[in-house]
């Protein structure tokens, strides 16, 4: 009879368990959605040359969601004969704080089932609510070296 490993992880005040065959997304807890910010215009007061336009997030609010789960996607098994690669996503986060797209610009030749395991991890991000009504596109490069 084989043995299955099982390590635990302690995200965000609960413990998770992960089997040695777990995907790597599922180490990741699953994101709920938040309730829209509202953008109102008649809340700024733009000079005479300023449009008035939503915030969206921030780049800190942005860099804080993908580094906590970008990590999940080191347990996406190496791709034979490779020893580093450079993908690109771009990402639509929706006003709820949960991403609603995601797709590779740029996957590097890397083995289909790779770039799918690392956009199965990063579709776990939990991005905060925002005031932009149909979405915020992301840009994120991700580079990884063995």
């Amino acid at each position: 009879m084989r043995n299955l490993a099982v390590s635990t992880l302690l995200v965000g005040g609960m413990l998770y368990a992960a089997s040695a065959w777990a995907r790597p997304a599922d180490m990741v807890p699953r994101p709920r959605a938040e309730s829209c910010l509202t953008f109102n215009a008649d809340d700024a007061n733009p000079d005479e040359y300023e449009m008035v336009v939503p915030d969206g997030l921030n780049f800190n609010q942005v860099t804080m969601s993908l580094n906590n789960v970008i990590q999940y996607a080191l347990h996406c098994e190496q791709p034979e004969d490779r020893d580093s690669l450079s993908l690109t996503f771009e990402l639509l986060v929706g006003c709820n704080g949960l991403v609603s797209e995601i797709k590779v610009i740029d996957d590097d030749f890397a083995p289909d089932d790779y770039v799918t395991c690392v956009s199965d991890v990063i579709e776990r991000a939990d991005f905060p609510a925002h005031d932009m009504e149909n979405g915020m596109p992301v840009t994120y490069p991700v580079n990884v070296a063995w």
